[in-house]
């Protein structure tokens, strides 16, 4: 990495940090600038960026584009071990929770003064997760020659669940029981192979469940 490049993304990574804990209207320029190792008050953002909503933007597609990388992670799924399949997912989402906890800042913040980057930012942090998990999932029960069910509602409960003990856990400082993410992830994991042993799907898939990708 250059060191404008550098510059670039510790530029980025401060006005999100700022962005979330103050919101949009009250972070400055300079406030960025100094956050990110800036003279502030110097122009020194506008070598990299046109203004303030640019490098909002630009913020927002960097965080995003780590969710992008759903598809990819589930193609590295490993192949007849739901169990580990099921780890594999918890971690990933926990993890992908914790990079984009700024993100989640920003948007319980200034959703309303930015509708059209909010919906944006709801279909790619929801939206499309939900439904590569759902393919997943109906391409789980296919081969393993499973009757048809409600997978678009079964990857709700599943990712939502963890965003949920997640947040607790960000804006509380503690989850109830003082559980940890080993126990909550075991127990998640052995819901998710109840409830696959239940439709017909065991732990030993034979068939190839590797995930395709939508044009495969």
């Amino acid at each position: 990495m250059s060191k404008g490049e550098a510059t670039r993304d510790r530029i980025l990574s401060a006005a999100m940090k700022l962005f979330a804990a103050q919101g949009y209207a009250q972070t400055s320029v300079g406030a960025i600038e100094q956050a990110a190792g800036l003279a502030p008050r110097s122009g020194a953002l506008y070598q990299y960026f046109e203004g303030k909503e640019d490098v909002l933007r630009q913020a927002v597609d960097r965080e995003l584009a780590h969710l992008d990388s759903l598809q990819q992670a589930l193609d590295m799924l490993p192949l007849g071990d739901l169990k580990a399949e099921l780890t594999f997912l918890a971690r990933w989402n926990l993890s992908s929770l914790e990079q984009r906890s700024d993100l989640l800042g920003f948007l319980r913040r200034d959703a309303a003064a930015f509708p059209e980057l909010a919906q944006e930012i709801h279909e790619r942090m929801t939206g499309q997760p939900l439904e590569q998990v759902a393919g997943w999932i109906d391409r789980l029960a296919a081969d393993a020659g499973a009757e048809p069910f409600d997978s678009q509602a079964l990857a709700l409960i599943m990712v939502e669940s963890l965003s949920a003990y997640w947040l607790m856990r960000q804006s509380l400082g503690r989850v109830p029981g003082d559980l940890n993410d080993e126990r909550f992830i075991a127990t998640w994991v052995d819901l998710g192979l109840t409830y696959a042993r239940a439709k017909g799907i065991t732990a030993e898939v034979t068939g190839p469940t590797r995930c395709r990708s939508s044009g495969s």
